[in-house]
């Protein structure tokens, strides 16, 4: 901390490039939160995550689209919950698990909370390692919440665009107005 003794300011931290949507924090590496969902792994930029939370008491919504289990509200502010099994086509929980949890998510100033079966920890993510939907050729509903799938040592773990999930929230509104 010699800037502190000096009495001066640090430069200012280096500002993060993009790739395909995703934070890039040098070095061609993404650093992403990893959870998982019907035993498969998925990952979403951390620069999106506000918070993960325990599941907590949903108000359902009348005529919200089918994966969206209603809203909550979160200190002052309601956003939607999205059930991203229901959402990616994966069969229903029977029951809630101590290990599920909702990963709140903030992009452009749209906040939701994505249900997952659970977290795992922050990882990071080599660029190289990404293959992207166009290289897979994946062009169906699921392809466009898809922003890649990254080969690691001993897993595949699916990188999902927090933007397009996220995109539910006027959805919501819009079901709520109708």
């Amino acid at each position: 901390m010699d800037w502190l003794d000096k009495g001066t300011l640090p430069a200012e931290p280096e500002r993060h490039e993009m790739v395909g949507g995703l934070a890039d924090f040098g070095s061609d590496v993404l650093q992403m939160v990893s959870f998982r969902l019907s035993g498969e792994d998925y990952a979403v930029d951390v620069m999106s995550v506000q918070e993960i939370n325990r599941l907590s008491d949903v108000t359902r919504v009348p005529r919200a689209p089918h994966f969206v289990d209603g809203v909550i509200n979160l200190r002052g502010k309601i956003l939607p919950v999205i059930n991203l099994r229901k959402l990616l086509g994966f069969p229903p929980m029977t029951e809630v698990t101590e290990e599920m949890r909702m990963i709140v998510v903030n992009t452009e100033g749209n906040l939701a909370g994505l249900t997952v079966d659970e977290v795992n920890q922050v990882i990071r993510i080599p660029v190289e390692k990404v293959e992207t939907e166009q290289d897979f050729g994946i062009a169906n509903k699921l392809g466009d919440v898809i922003r890649g799938v990254a080969h690691l040592e001993d897993r595949l773990v699916t990188l999902l665009d927090i933007g397009k999930l996220v995109t539910v929230s006027p959805a919501l509104r819009e079901h709520q107005g109708a």
